[in-house]
């Protein structure tokens, strides 16, 4: 295996806590208790203070009044209180200012999907001109918070509750010192047998206490969740360190059983892992971490975690290499059992400030046949054989998008996708900027592959595959030079929240027809309620069938209209279809068509 070379990266968006910063529900004594969050990347350093105080949701009078995208309407209740407020519609600088102008202490910013932790809160446009201290605490915490506030107050501290020097007692866990699945999404056609997807749990737990830890204990349980159903327990173990722990130092590596998933279905696995000692911890909010991987129903492939708000691969930092400029970061996937299956399209998230208007981006896929066998990428190995462009227009108003690409073939640039001829192929995705602009790429931090790789390394299973990502930023005719390939000095875990969805071929090739038959166009996609049709009619038929399908070939909906006009329209509701990628047939007379769609939530 070779060496890869570690880059300084530039972080939008990453989860780190400092020591000695703690947020802490001191009322009522149901949910009393330190809890997890991430300071934000502007305000008033929390280090400096302990702010104490009721807390208040902001009210700005909108339609959604808790995100406090507009001015408080609520000052009077909001005055020296800690102003709670949901994200999404707007910036974090500018919520934080406007619940400091509404008379506010401090901020505390609810994130809005399960499961996705805290991340640090970049300031935006007016994150400079906040002066009170302001975080960010998980989705869960503030439903505990929520549910409190009918019934009474809620009492909270926040600031440096654990000044130095540190405590006794002081075990801790973080992203980066537990084993993560091999892949944070896979589609549950490959899985097709027992020990083709397995998951190995394992932790290593940080001392930050002054005293020796006797018997530290790792758990790790795993929930899993149906499609629409409720968590169930399917995997609890544990296992101890013979010796204790000194200060300042980390335990080994410790591993549970191997989990196996098949046979238990389709849907969400969410894993925890909790550190104990035989010492009270002093400091016990820092004790758990957790994560997930989903097998997923729609073909939707990627190392990152799923997003059930958005049905994508979950994004948390958008990244690129400090200076900006080229860059391309690529995902090394292996397709168990491809064939029958295309590489349809790919999703990704990119950003540019102030906006992303005529940014040019590229995505492609890569052949991977590894000829001298050393699980190694080497630059004479990978051929292009499908891209996807995109420039966004001149007037695009946004800063950052999660872009939905359908893949060309290389040689014809016809949507076509990528056939898979065989089982176990290895492609490499790889999503691209060329220019001089800073331009960054989506990245699921809280998906840390640092402790997955040392274990496979420990093992002697250790390849290129098990990389979360691989930076490139030097090409030779479009071809990436790969054996140059960088890692993150600081970050070597974080993987890419680049996602392909693969395309089930078992419609019959004999009745596809193009658009000398008929021409469609579909939109808005990606949709979140209604789909529209349009066709032009070339060639007389009787009747047009149109079928929505699941990317399994399920059939959801199916219809027929008897009476066809040169000028075909038809409008589908698809707002209670959950968020995913579906195709919609459309068959006439001489044959059919089969493009995709996307529902977000």
């Amino acid at each position: 295996m070779k060496t890869r070379i570690t880059l300084f990266i530039t972080l939008l968006w990453t989860t780190v806590s400092l020591f000695g910063q703690a947020v802490v529900i001191n009322s009522p004594v149901e949910i009393a208790g330190g809890y997890d969050f991430e300071a934000a990347g502007f305000g008033r350093t929390i280090t400096d203070s302990i702010w104490t105080a009721d807390a208040v949701f902001v009210n700005d009078g909108s339609a959604n009044p808790t995100q406090g995208c507009e001015a408080a309407v609520n000052t009077a209740e909001l005055a020296g209180k800690i102003a709670l407020i949901d994200r999404g519609s707007c910036e974090f600088g500018l919520k934080c200012l406007n619940a400091e102008q509404g008379g506010a202490v401090a901020a505390i910013v609810i994130n809005n999907a399960p499961g996705n932790g805290a991340i640090v809160m970049g300031a935006g446009v007016n994150g400079g001109f906040v002066t009170i201290p302001c975080v960010m605490v998980p989705y869960e915490v503030g439903q505990l918070i929520r549910a409190a506030l009918v019934t009474g107050s809620v009492n909270i501290s926040l600031g440096n509750l654990v000044p130095p020097p540190p405590p006794g007692n002081d075990l801790a866990l973080s992203n980066t010192n537990v084993i993560v699945a091999p892949l944070g999404i896979i589609p549950s056609s490959q899985i097709k047998a027992m020990g083709e997807f397995v998951f190995t749990p394992g932790a290593q737990a940080l001392n930050r206490g002054t005293n020796s830890a006797p018997n530290m204990m790792l758990n790790a349980t795993i929930n899993y969740t149906a499609p629409g159903g409720t968590p169930t327990e399917v995997y609890n173990e544990s296992t101890s360190t013979a010796a204790e722990t000194l200060p300042d130092s980390t335990t080994s590596l410790l591993v549970l059983p191997a989990y196996d998933p098949f046979g238990t279905g389709d849907g969400t696995y969410n894993y925890t892992y909790s550190v104990t000692m035989d010492s009270t911890d002093e400091v016990s909010f820092n004790n758990q971490a957790s994560s997930s991987f989903t097998i997923s129903t729609n073909n939707l492939y990627s190392k990152a975690t799923f997003d059930p708000v958005t049905g994508n691969p979950r994004v948390i930092a958008t990244t690129t290499v400090s200076g900006g400029g080229n860059v391309e970061f690529l995902t090394i996937l292996n397709i168990p059992h491809g064939f029958g299956f295309e590489i349809d399209s790919v999703l990704f998230e990119v950003r540019h400030t102030p906006t992303l208007a005529n940014i040019p981006v590229e995505a492609y896929v890569y052949e991977w046949n590894d000829l001298n066998q050393d699980s190694s990428l080497n630059n004479d190995e990978i051929q292009i054989v499908a891209i996807a462009t995109y420039t966004f227009p001149e007037d695009y108003p946004d800063d950052r998008t999660l872009l939905r690409l359908p893949f060309l073939d290389f040689i014809t640039f016809e949507e076509t996708g990528v056939v898979i001829p065989e089982d176990n192929k290895d492609y490499v995705i790889g999503i691209r900027y060329q220019g001089t602009e800073t331009v960054s790429f989506g990245f699921d931090s809280s998906n840390d592959y640092t402790q997955y790789l040392n274990y496979k390394s420990a093992n002697g299973t250790f390849t290129d595959r098990d990389y979360g990502f691989l930076g490139i930023n030097a090409w030779t005719d479009l071809m990436p030079d790969v054996e140059a390939a960088f890692t993150f000095t600081d970050n070597l875990g974080f993987c890419s929240s680049t996602g392909i969805l693969l395309k089930d071929l078992t419609i019959g090739t004999e009745d596809i027809v193009g658009p000398e038959t008929f021409e469609v166009k579909m939109f808005p996609n990606p949709t979140s309620d209604v789909l529209q049709l349009n066709l032009n009619i070339k060639q007389q038929t009787s009747f047009v069938e149109y079928m929505i399908t699941d990317m399994m070939g399920k059939e959801l909906f199916k219809t027929r209209d008897n009476d066809v006009m040169e000028t075909e329209q038809a409008s589908f509701n698809v707002s209670q279809l959950p968020a995913g990628q579906y195709n919609m047939a459309i068959r006439t007379e001489q044959g059919i068509r089969a493009s995709s769609f996307v529902v977000k939530r």
